[in-house]
Formats: C-alpha cells, structure tokens, sequence
C-alpha cells in the first residue's frame, strides 16, 4: 500500500465524494445503522477516515472527533458539521489529548498502509472500558464493485488491502483487545423495496450463505484491569414476610461497601416491617416501600435507580439461588472478566421441585430463542440473579414491564457487554409460593422475544 497514492486520490475525490455516497444512500445507511445499534447517544466518539464527517454526525454524540489524512474531505466535514470537530491527520500518526468511549473506523482498514500501528494509537485514546467498531468490505465483492466502479454506480477506488474479519480478530488480539462481536450482514447492497430487507434479514443467519455478504463488522474493546468496586444488592419483594430476614442475615459483604435495598412491591403482609439495619451490620439495608403491586421489572428498575454501588446485582427474596454465592459474581466484575453476569441454574442438580417440569421445558425454549436473538449462548433465561455496572443499566431501556429480565438481557447484547454466566445451586424455596406461572407468562416472555427481534435483529436492516 502507497500512504502518498491513496491520499492523492481521495483528495481527488472530495468535491464528488458525497455525490456517489448519495447514489449509494441504502449501503451507507447500513452502515449508519451497524454503528447505531452499538453507539448510544450522547457519547464521547472517535471516528477515524471520517471522510465527510457524515457518520460521525449521525451517531449524535456529545463530543464527536474526526480525523482523515485527507485535507479536502476534511474542510468539507468542517462545512456540513460546524458543531463537531475535525483534524486533517494520518491514522498512523494520531496524535490526540482526549479519551473516547468508542472509536469508529468505517471502510478504513482496507486502505491502512500500517493497520499493527494504528491498533497501538487507538488502544492510546480509548477510555477504560471503550469500544473500537469497525467494518469492512468483504473481499469476494471486490470484482463486483470493481465493475460498478467502471460503469459509475459507485465511488472510484484505488487500491485496497485483502483483508477479512479473522484477519482483522487476528491482530486486535495481538493487541490485547477482547473481540466482543464478529458478524457478517448486508448481503443486499442495493435498496429494492421488500427484497432488500428480507434478504439482508435471512442470509446473515444462514451458516454458508452469510460469506457472501457485502459488510464485514467487528465490536470489540480494551481489557480492563483488575480494580475495586462498591455494590448494590436489590432484593424485589412481594409477600415475603418469612423470608426477607433470613436473606439480609445472609447477604455477604463485597467491595469496597454493599448496600441491600429491599424493594415492597404491595406487600399485603409485614414485609416491610421485618427490615431492619440491625439484620447484617457488615450491609447497608434500607428498603423502598409502595402499596400497589407493579411487578418484579418495575421493583427492580426502582431499586436500580437509588442504588449507590458500581456495580448492580438482583437477588429473589426466596433465596433460591443463595446469598453466599453473589460474591461469585462481583468477583468477575473486579477481575476484568465480565461486564454483565447471569446466573444458570441448569449446570448443577436441582432441589426436588425447585423448577416444575413446564416451567423446566419453558424456560429451556425461550433460553434457545433468546441465543439467537443475541448471537451468544443464554443457557437460563429467567434466573432471577443477575448483576451489571451501574454505568451501562443507565444506558438500557428499561419498560414498566411485569418482568424485568429480557429489557436487561437484550440492553446488554445491544451495548455489546461482555456478558458471562455463572453457574449457581438452585434450592426449593423456604417459604411463601412462587410467582412464576408457566401459562400466563409464556406469552408475555413470547411478546418480549419479539420485541427483541425487531431491537436487535431487524434495527440493522
């Protein structure tokens, strides 16, 4: 690869730049949605070879950074987005004082004379815990836009480096990067009502046919080194008045402090009057209290929103999963190893009667639709322990829902979380019954997995 060659040529291209991008609006609209789906609102965004700036301003970010080695592209993007800020700059040359929370590089790496350089300077800008999205042309399409290039239906290219996903896997893991997503999508450039987005919906599922798609993509982040953190147990209660101390005796201190917050949710018995601080000295206890029962989502989410602690953690009230094995948990966030943590209840054998045989079946079902909904192995859907940073629960959307565990399941896959499970011994519960019914909550969790589908799946398209 020629840096000087490359550089000449999309400064060449500037002023007609957007005009190509305009006949190709459907494939850069793709493109928008990749990084969309990953990139909150409101973040701190790099994009490096932002070209005309036209991607970075749709992430909407708080402070958005662009930088290409092309000075005509540049003063271009200065043009269109005056609120956002540009510097003519090499890749491999980055110099820059500021920390990001993601760094985008669209269509770049094909063009990268040193792509090994350019991995060290953006691990220099990163903030702890960012993320780095990048896609990518395949290459089995390069005859095919080499020939749209001659008949002027796309840009004019020069020459590009042969590059695929695994190669590109390959070398952020030699830099230490933690490969959150590989994935191929798109394998319809062009927009043709009804065909394109059934297609582009389809073939990325289908294990041979999805080589062939236009649009290689790769999330992946910065390691995190081992620290310290506080944490926040919510306990969500209805009707748990013989269980509630026994739970609080129980509850491990972890952190640098922990904090239980009991959250009433319309109790009719004297749930609340049995929490008391003097149950565990080495916890802070309060409990949130209100009269009419909304449902677990909705204590948790209550509960989450006054928490003080780093990181996040759902405990039942049944202790059917057992307090001594949260520390289980918070010691993955500490190591670096998770960024959200579910609790399987499938490894170990089971108390007799602690999951009915429907309730077994359900559950193993909606674990096998949620896997492919987020591209990762969910093994137990519905345990109710489950513990993330409180930094990324702010990020998720979270609906006034019944039940709580998918808004969380599918805001982590969304945000691209290191998610990880963690195996826990699922007991009969003491006392009181459970609130699960197979029958009536079936088709709320079906209506939820739909609800995924369009979140996750069909906001790519």
């Amino acid at each position: 690869m020629n840096k000087a060659v490359i550089k000449k040529h999309f400064n060449l291209i500037a002023d007609s730049f957007d005009r190509y991008k305009r006949r190709n609006r459907y494939y850069h609209n793709g493109i928008k949605k990749i990084c969309r789906a990953v990139i909150p609102e409101g973040e701190r965004v790099l994009e490096i070879g932002c070209a005309t700036g036209d991607l970075l301003a749709a992430l909407k970010p708080a402070a958005g950074v662009g930088i290409d080695f092309s000075s005509n592209m540049i003063e271009l993007a200065k043009k269109k987005y005056p609120y956002l800020k540009f510097y003519t700059m090499a890749a491999e040359d980055m110099a820059l004082n500021e920390k990001f929370n993601y760094v985008v590089m669209s269509n770049l790496v094909d063009y990268m004379e040193d792509i090994w350089v350019v991995f060290e300077k953006i691990k220099s800008v990163l903030d702890i815990d960012g993320k780095v999205i990048i896609t990518s042309v395949n290459p089995v399409w390069e005859p095919v836009f080499r020939m749209g290039q001659k008949i002027g239906l796309k840009t004019p290219d020069t020459e590009r480096n042969f590059i695929t996903n695994k190669d590109i896997v390959n070398l952020l893991e030699l830099h230490s990067f933690e490969v959150l997503k590989e994935r191929l999508g798109m394998f319809l450039p062009k927009g043709i009502p009804l065909l394109s987005p059934l297609l582009n919906f389809i073939i990325p599922e289908l294990p041979m046919l999805r080589q062939l798609c236009v649009t290689q993509y790769i999330v992946a982040k910065t390691k995190r080194p081992k620290q310290s953190f506080s944490c926040s147990v919510v306990i969500p209660c209805h009707n748990e008045k013989d269980n509630i101390k026994h739970c609080l005796r129980r509850l491990p201190k972890m952190g640098k402090f922990t904090e239980a917050i009991v959250v009433d949710d319309g109790s009719t018995d004297t749930t609340a009057a049995q929490v008391s601080p003097d149950l565990n000295r080495d916890v802070d206890i309060r409990v949130i209290s209100y009269n009419t029962k909304k449902g677990k989502g909705h204590a948790v989410r209550v509960g989450f929103d006054n928490a003080k602690g780093d990181v996040l953690m759902i405990l039942d009230a049944d202790m059917a999963v057992m307090p001594e094995e949260l520390p289980y948990f918070f010691k993955l966030f500490e190591d670096g190893f998770a960024d959200f943590v579910n609790g399987t209840r499938v490894i170990y054998p089971m108390d007799r009667k602690a999951m009915p045989i429907l309730n077994y079946a359900g559950n193993k079902i909606f674990s096998l639709i949620l896997s492919w909904i987020m591209e990762q192995r969910v093994s137990d859907t519905l345990c109710g322990t489950k513990a993330l940073f409180k930094k990324d629960y702010g990020k998720i959307l979270m609906r006034d829902l019944s039940w709580g565990d998918f808004d969380l399941l599918f805001g982590a896959s969304k945000l691209c979380l290191k998610i990880r499970e963690m195996p826990v011994h699922y007991k009969i519960r003491i006392a009181g019954k459970s609130k699960m019914n197979v029958f009536k909550h079936g088709w709320v969790f079906l209506r939820h997995a739909l609800m995924g589908i369009k979140v996750l799946k069909l906001s790519r398209i």
